[in-house]
Order: C-alpha cells, then sequence, then structure tokens
C-alpha cells in the first residue's frame, strides 16, 4: 500500500476536517485569542444578553454565575503571576478550580445548593499522597464532577489514592523534563507524538481516521503496546511502501456518510471522536496550532484532572505544610514543578474554555508572549 492510498483528508466546506475533543462542530475555525479569560467572558456575557426576558431564571442566574467565577479565576491568575512558590501554587489551584465551576455550571450542575468541597485531601501523616473523599449525596466533590463530566469518571475501588508522581507523570508538558532528570527510573516515556487525521475515500461516502507516529520512537517507548488492549481493538496497522520514516494505522471504525449533508456530519463526527478519545489523546496547544499525544499506559485520569491534582497538592503543602513545602521546593522534583507552573496553566485555561464554549481557542500566531 502507498501513502496515497490512507486516503483523503476528510473536508466540510473545503475545511479540513480534524480532531478535537471539545464537543466542537465537525469543520470547526479556530477561534484564535491571545486571553482565553476575556474571550470566555465575552462569550458567556453573549449568551446572557441573548436570554429572552421570559425565559428560565435558572439560566440566567447560571450564566451570572459562570462571568462571576470567570472573572475570580482571571484574578486569580493574574495575582499568581507576580508571585512566588507556594503563595504561586495556592493561587493557580483557586484559579483553576473556579474554572471547573464555570465548565460545571455550563453542564447543568446547580452549584451553591449543596456543600462543595475539593474531593482530595493529603492527609497529616502523608507526604506525596493525596487521598480521594468519597463522593456521597450530601455535598459535590468538584474533582469528581469534573472528572465524570469530561468522560474518564474516577471510581474509589479503582484506588483511593494517587501519589503525586503519579500526577507529574501524567502532565505531558513536563515529560521530558522529567525523564531528562531522571525522575522516573525504571520506565519509559508514555506520552507518544502522533499525527491524526480524518480522512475519507475516493468516492467521498466513507469516513474514518488514520494515526502514524515516528519509528525512533520505538525505541524510547513501549511502542508494542498498539498491537494489544485497546489499541489492537480500534486500530488496524497499515504496511506503507513509500514511507519509511513512520508507522501507519487505520481505525477499524469506518462510517459511511454524504459529504455534503449537515445531518450526516452530526451523525458521523461525534462518532469518530468517542473512538478517538478511546484510544488516550492528550492535545497541547501551540503557537503552530496543536499537537497530539498518545497516552500509552492509559492513565486513570484525564489530563485536565491531572493539573487540577496536581495544582491542589501544592496550594494544600503551601497553605498547610511548611516543613514539606521545603522539601518539595528544595528538593529532586523542584525542575518539574517550576516547569509545571509555568507551562500547565495556558494549557489548562485554552483546553477548558474549549470544552466550555465548545469551540476550538487556540493561540494567535502573532502573539509574542
Amino acid at each position: 500500500m502507498k501513502l496515497e492510498d490512507l486516503g483523503e483528508i476528510a473536508l466540510r466546506d473545503y475545511r479540513p476536517v480534524r480532531y478535537f475533543p471539545f464537543q466542537n462542530e465537525a469543520g470547526s475555525a479556530f477561534i484564535l485569542t491571545s486571553e482565553p479569560f476575556n474571550y470566555l467572558e465575552a462569550f458567556l456575557e453573549s449568551e446572557l444578553n441573548s436570554v429572552k426576558r421570559d425565559s428560565s431564571k435558572k439560566k440566567k442566574e447560571n450564566l451570572s454565575k459562570a462571568i462571576y467565577f470567570t472573572k475570580l479565576s482571571q484574578d486569580f491568575f493574574n495575582s499568581s503571576l507576580t508571585a512566588n512558590m507556594p503563595s504561586k501554587g495556592t493561587l493557580l489551584y483557586y484559579s483553576f478550580i473556579n474554572l471547573v465551576k464555570v465548565y460545571l455550571i455550563k453542564n447543568e450542575y446547580n452549584l451553591e445548593k449543596k456543600l462543595e468541597h475539593h474531593g482530595l485531601t493529603l492527609p497529616p501523616d502523608s507526604k506525596d499522597v493525596l487521598k480521594l473523599i468519597k463522593n456521597g449525596d450530601d455535598g459535590i466533590s468538584i474533582f469528581h464532577e469534573f472528572a465524570k463530566t469530561l468522560g474518564k469518571e474516577i471510581v474509589n475501588d479503582t484506588g483511593s489514592t494517587i501519589k503525586f508522581q503519579e500526577l507529574l507523570r501524567d502532565l505531558p508538558e513536563i515529560h521530558e523534563i522529567c525523564y531528562a532528570l531522571d525522575l522516573f527510573p525504571l520506565t519509559k516515556r508514555k506520552f507518544l507524538p502522533v499525527d491524526i487525521n480524518i480522512r475519507t475515500n475516493a468516492n467521498h461516502n466513507k469516513i474514518y481516521y488514520t494515526l502514524s507516529y515516528e519509528k525512533k520512537f520505538d525505541k524510547l517507548m513501549k511502542t508494542e503496546k498498539l498491537s494489544k488492549g485497546i489499541f489492537k481493538e480500534l486500530l488496524d496497522r497499515q504496511d506503507i511502501i513509500d514511507d519509511t520514516r513512520c508507522h501507519h494505522f487505520k481505525s477499524t471504525l469506518i462510517l459511511r456518510y454524504t459529504n455534503k449533508s449537515d445531518i450526516s456530519w452530526k451523525r458521523c463526527y461525534p462518532k469518530l471522536i468517542d473512538n478517538i478519545n478511546k484510544l488516550g489523546i492528550s492535545p497541547m496547544i501551540t503557537r503552530g496550532g496543536y499537537r497530539f499525544y498518545l497516552d500509552l499506559e492509559s492513565s486513570r485520569f484525564h489530563r485536565l484532572s491531572s493539573i487540577l491534582g496536581f495544582a491542589f497538592y501544592l496550594g494544600t503543602v503551601g497553605r498547610y505544610r511548611p516543613t514539606l513545602n521545603e522539601d518539595i521546593l528544595k528538593g529532586r522534583y523542584q525542575s518539574a514543578i517550576n516547569e509545571a507552573i509555568v507551562s500547565c496553566p495556558h494549557q489548562f485555561f485554552y483546553l477548558l474554555v474549549s470544552y466550555i464554549t465548545k469551540q476550538v481557542c487556540a493561540v494567535p500566531m502573532a502573539k509574542i508572549s
């Protein structure tokens, strides 16, 4: 088989159809914004202004709450920019959790009506292990409900604790620096850079996706896992004779569709996205667009849940554990933590704003810093 036999890039209204997990429409244009908070606030204000006077009072109240928490999140983040650790970690956590509340409100959660708790705790006798609080009927666990709404629910019987090292290893933003510093000995890198393309056949009546990665990663990662488990179920390896640089896979899911039918796109595109999501793909936003990483070890947590848990740990240590704070800030994880508190917030904000608005937010090429 030749590379061209994999099929054409699928187009909708002359725009390439790409993979994004944000519940956006097929072929969505990028929303280029240098300030995701400002865009989100304008988006919510527009929704609020469009609500008719005789419409549900609850909808208006929820949108007003969402705007409030958006401003609160932005204020905490702005304060963090001039703060040093450990204060910085606390401010970032409060910024993150307030934006999470916006996401929950947009997903029909009625906040303020029940007791809200973080969903995590750092026991006094623990240095680097967080405990998941049981999610009961007496309140709302922000951590649990966030994970559930993202599509990767956390069940306590799969492990009632989370190691700080596990959270660090779940952050693709700092994966390379952690391995360069040998922070995870006896393990291999797990975030495999991949290209994902949604394709169609020559007759434009079938749609599917392909995945590829560079062969050089075979020596660095356990890529043999792609022939096992969920990967084997969802992907078929393709032998491409005119590409010696990459391995290629084609989805086992192939859907019949009508290219010029909006109804067909609305039916098929979400099915493709749900199928891709099962692979454990983490999007990474860059100035040059989105890049995607496949988690070869299928983490327990959604990538945004891991960032929230990481920030909770830093914030809790900073507020309540001064002795442990010194160990963490000056210990073996110092460089990784310092890198994470710089790189993770912008990823968290852009990705979560995309989930909230169901649009693909991206960094403008003209942005300098």
